[in-house]
């Protein structure tokens, strides 16, 4: 029996539940974004801490993605890195604050 993750997909990626809407690509997306900051080893005796912003989104709004394309997130532009599929439909999309 197949699990129904397209459904809980659909409730987790609500701008009612987790996600916030997105600008992308002349559209709108939703997507749960997550600018965590992290340790960045710079050589040296300071540790130094660095925003490592993301968004998750559905694969099927995002069939275009390419490296340097942007997405403007609660009105700050960002530029997409790099993202990886998972192969369950989701994608992470690394970004650089523009």
């Amino acid at each position: 029996m197949p699990l129904p993750f397209a459904a809980d997909l659909s409730t987790i990626m609500n701008v009612d539940e987790f996600a916030v809407s997105v600008s992308y690509d002349g559209g709108t997306i939703t997507g749960i974004f997550d600018n965590e900051t992290v340790p960045v080893d710079a050589g040296g005796f300071a540790q130094v801490h660095q925003e490592q912003p993301r968004l998750t989104c559905r694969t099927t709004d995002i069939p275009s993605i390419t490296e340097g394309q942007t997405m403007v997130i609660s009105g700050t532009t960002y530029t997409i890195r790099a993202w990886v599929h998972d192969g369950t439909g989701v994608t992470e999309v690394q970004l650089e604050k523009s």
